[in-house]
């Protein structure tokens, strides 16, 4: 009679392993533990799942093998008896999902071993969920001083004119050296390149492209942090830089930088709203090379047209519908749509005409636009003395999280309303008011030209125009068709 036991199943275990900054133990060195532990406890590891990124609350990327556990647990997949992690704060240091994690695991009768702590915690017993959740509860509680204290280190660089980072293009710094390091203590306008990023705002702001400025610059002999010439990618990322009007940006909130700004609000906002604009035109840059050819349309099919020359360069100019539905004399259509200094056409008239202009948007003194601006120092000096608080209890710290975060709000608010106070209207950022319309006109860029005719040429202000296929005899005037719309 045979009287051995029955040979038991050896228990199965698949590992989360997860790494997040420089000096954490690394996922092999993680999984060398496990193995270790997992042969003194007589578990079989299976395939793990594992992660590079942070489990913070404040992380702000995906972690895919995390999400796939939970989602191996939700539908029965996991395929396994154990949850193994090398330490608790691998898991999660956000409490929601540890407690997802922790019912998932109690559903499904997985336990849950932690090598650091050298022994296994089963979810569905009372004293072990309890220890589990308290991990999650001090772990959050560290992630969130360690983001407190890193806001508070940025925001005192910046109160103490001690600059992060690569210096932005525009300033220059003072540098000492501090426990053995060159630090920055002082960041201010370049003699040189400040005033180039006055202009390349103005540029924009005036319908400029950044490869014709880019290329200006190039001439000039202009060179970035890297000694090599900017390209128009990287003009489009400096206009784009809040550094200009003195804020620095820190996990998405602007916050008040100490270095003064280069620019006014209402230079900076300006160019935001021509960059954020869907209809604009994101082809090759500097490529437009007539005036009408994108505001104007074809009659018979609404289709755009384009310029085509009998004979050559030299011969006569002539628009012409891209499906064929017509030809017509440039200059004749020219005259009418534009005119000249003698004989001024609908566009040229329109821009003569001074009331065009009054909604310039300088802001009055007292005005809302100053009133919000005023606000939104307020909120962020509110947001900098939260961050720099320091509470003495874990309730404490979430109550100053959540005032944090109501803060982050209120100044993402008005920045958005003081974009639209600061912007300018479009026609004065291209065509300022003045004398001289005819030669201005003339003496502008073709793209600036170009985007006054497609601002114009539109329902609310000149109309649309279409040109009617019909006969050569038929006069050019009485082939264009003013409207509201196609």
């Amino acid at each position: 009679m045979d009287t051995s036991l029955p040979a038991v199943a050896q228990p199965i275990a698949r590992e989360y392993l997860r790494v997040s900054v420089k000096g954490d133990r690394s996922i092999p060195e993680q999984h060398d533990e496990n193995v270790r532990a997992a042969a003194r406890e007589g578990v079989s590891l299976g395939t793990p799942y594992q992660d590079q990124g942070s489990a913070s609350r404040y992380a702000t990327k995906g972690r895919d093998d995390f999400d796939r556990l939970l989602d191996d647990l939700k539908s029965d997949q996991f395929d396994a008896d154990l949850l193994w992690l090398w330490e608790s704060s691998r898991g999660s240091r956000r409490v929601g999902e540890w407690v997802t994690l922790i019912e998932l695991c109690e559903d499904r009768a997985v336990r849950i071993y932690v090598t650091t702590h050298g022994r296994t915690y089963d979810p569905s017993n009372p004293r072990d969920r309890r220890s589990l959740l308290e991990d999650a509860v001090d772990s959050e509680y560290e992630s969130s001083k360690i983001s407190s204290r890193t806001l508070r280190g940025l925001d005192t660089n910046a109160r103490d004119g001690k600059p992060h980072g690569i210096c932005p293009f525009g300033y220059q710094r003072d540098y000492e050296i501090i426990g053995g390091e060159r630090r920055p203590v002082r960041q201010y306008a370049h003699p040189v390149e400040g005033p180039l990023i006055v202009s390349l705002f103005t540029r924009v702001r005036a319908g400029h492209p950044f490869n014709v400025i880019a290329q200006d610059w190039k001439d000039l002999g202009v060179v970035g942090r890297r000694g090599k010439p900017i390209s128009a990618a990287t003009m489009r990322d400096l206009a784009l830089n809040v550094a200009y009007i003195g804020l620095r940006s820190v996990k998405g909130v602007n916050v008040k930088a100490s270095w003064d700004r280069l620019i006014s609000d209402e230079l900076f906002y300006g160019v935001q709203a021509i960059l954020s604009d869907p209809g604009r035109v994101k082809g090759r840059p500097g490529a437009a090379q007539y005036e009408l050819t994108g505001a104007v349309k074809c009659g018979e099919c609404s289709g755009p047209i384009t310029v085509r020359y009998r004979g050559g360069r030299d011969g006569p100019a002539a628009y012409e519908c891209k499906a064929g539905h017509f030809r017509i004399d440039k200059e004749e259509v020219d005259a009418v749509i534009i005119g000249s200094a003698r004989n001024p056409g609908a566009i040229l008239q329109y821009l003569a005409r001074s009331d065009v202009y009054q909604e310039a948007t300088a802001d009055a003194p007292g005005g809302e636009a100053g009133q919000v601006r005023n606000e939104l120092a307020s909120a962020r000096a509110e947001l900098r003395e939260t961050e720099q608080a320091e509470p003495e209890t874990l309730a404490e710290e979430r109550r100053f999280a959540r005032r944090a975060e109501r803060l982050e709000d209120r100044i993402r608010g008005l920045e958005a309303k003081a974009r639209e106070l600061a912007r300018p209207t479009a026609l004065s950022a291209l065509f300022e008011p003045g004398g001289d319309v005819a030669a201005r006109w003339a003496a502008a860029p073709v793209s600036v030209r170009r985007a006054i005719a497609d601002l114009l040429l539109t329902p609310g202000l000149l109309g649309t125009v279409t040109i009617a296929r019909a006969a050569s005899t038929v006069p050019t005037v009485d082939r264009l068709r003013w409207g509201q719309d196609l």
